[in-house]
């Protein structure tokens, strides 16, 4: 049970929905975390917020801010919608740091295995949250009600062309944040079946929660398939010496996921069965679709981005940008992908400090993992270098550098848990020499 509760506090802030009277979900999980630290633990703790790694972070954060506004007053354009991503983002970075201990406390010496699973069985409930408002219409209307009215009055706007069943997510970012988040959750899903004595991909719950993992992307949109793919490059790569057990394991795994999608198909309504074929199997394998239908594997989404998401801009715009985002521009048209908008925002200096603060996440996790030479460390380095790499990708189609909210919730959290255990470990060990 308190395992559980850790998750639904985590779920609260990396999600962060609207919610009526406290505004988001992020204040119901620092009001829960307040209660257990006055009725149960008996005392607040601030000491993570002067942990080195989490005040880097958090100064960081503010200076992004910061300069993020500095750009667009200095081009006397005012445009908040930058600067107003950071302040969201400071607010659950902060909320996050305040829950540490709540989260890791009695396991600071496994507390980046524990973060982990948590992560890991976030995800998998938002799966089954969104799964459950795919499958029941009541559910999911409610679900969509809870969107801001920009975001509905977007999404039925038939020139959108936007699937409903997207917001159908208990979270703010249904979008293109969402289903990156799914695939960190699945690289460090990956993650988990490198660790040493580690079962847990042949438990029944493994299936549940990769299951519902797989789910959550299909639902929320394809770019999570991405972390997937890197994420097995990656695992076969560290497991290259047990390549004989993981095809006999994979077999097997395969086989259980097959009868699992058997039974759970077969247990649907015909109507669910043809929401499933009609609508979420289209969306999901678009680019299987087109390859059977065109010969071509393409998505749409990627036809637009590299066909009218990038294109020349101005020297002067390079140089220190226009203050705005392309969106707002009134010369160049509007752009998602992520280098286009740092770029016509604040030139080639933005992008850099972007690059830089991103970095920050994995630094010092990086300098402490290359210390130790040994296997489990060196995995741990390639799976946060991993993780920036992977960012570096989703720019090219979207923001993501430095201001996805729930990505820089999750790597604050891996990070820090990561150095906890690091520094627990390094004290028993020194004591008892």
């Amino acid at each position: 049970m308190k395992f559980f509760f850790k998750v639904v506090v985590f779920f609260l802030i990396v999600f962060n929905f609207r919610l009526p009277i406290v505004y988001n979900s992020v204040a119901i999980a620092a009001i829960l975390a307040s209660i257990y630290y006055v009725f149960i633990r008996k005392s607040i703790p601030f000491s993570y917020f002067f942990f080195r790694y989490n005040t880097i972070i958090l100064a960081a954060t503010i200076l992004l801010t910061l300069i993020t506004l500095s750009f667009t007053i200095a081009h006397d354009e005012f445009s908040v919608l930058f600067t107003k991503r950071c302040l969201v983002m400071l607010s659950m970075l902060l909320a996050l740091v305040y829950v540490l201990p709540l989260l890791i406390e009695g396991n600071e010496k496994t507390a980046y295995e524990e973060a982990a699973f948590i992560l890991c069985y976030a995800f998998a409930l938002q799966g089954a949250i969104h799964l459950t408002g795919f499958l029941v219409p009541p559910v999911g209307d409610f679900l969509f009600d809870m969107k801001p009215e920009g975001t509905k009055a977007a999404i039925l706007d038939p020139s959108a062309n936007i699937d409903k069943f997207r917001a159908y997510a208990l979270t703010g970012s249904i979008f293109f944040e969402l289903p990156s988040a799914y695939g960190v959750a699945c690289i460090m899903f990956l993650r988990i079946q490198l660790m040493e004595d580690q079962q847990y991909i042949t438990s029944y719950k493994s299936y549940a929660i990769f299951f519902l993992l797989i789910i959550g992307i299909c639902l929320s949109g394809r770019t999570g398939f991405v972390g997937i793919a890197l994420g097995l490059v990656w695992y076969l790569f560290f497991a290259y010496n047990k390549l004989g057990a993981i095809f006999k394991t994979g077999v097997r795994v395969l086989a259980g996921y097959v009868v699992l999608l058997c039974a759970f198909y077969l247990f649907l309504s015909p109507k669910q069965q043809a929401s499933f074929v009609d609508d979420l199997f289209p969306f999901a394998f678009e680019m299987y679709y087109n390859y059977v239908d065109e010969g071509q594997l393409r998505t749409a989404s990627t036809d637009v981005t590299m066909k009218n998401f990038y294109y020349p801009l101005e020297d002067k715009t390079l140089l220190y940008g226009d203050g705005v985002g392309s969106r707002e521009h009134q010369f160049y048209k509007g752009t998602d992908a992520g280098y286009m908008n740092a770029l016509i925002y604040g030139g080639i200096p933005y992008l850099l400090v972007l690059l830089v603060y991103q970095a920050l996440y994995f630094i010092q996790p990086v300098s402490v993992a290359y210390k130790r030479n040994t296997r489990e460390n060196m995995i741990d380095l390639s799976c946060f270098v991993l993780l920036y790499i992977y960012m570096l990708i989703l720019e090219y189609k979207d923001t993501a550098l430095g201001t996805q909210h729930l990505t820089e919730v999750i790597f604050l959290f891996l990070g820090s848990c990561y150095l906890i255990k690091y520094y627990e470990n390094q004290e028993e060990s020194e004591n008892e020499n």
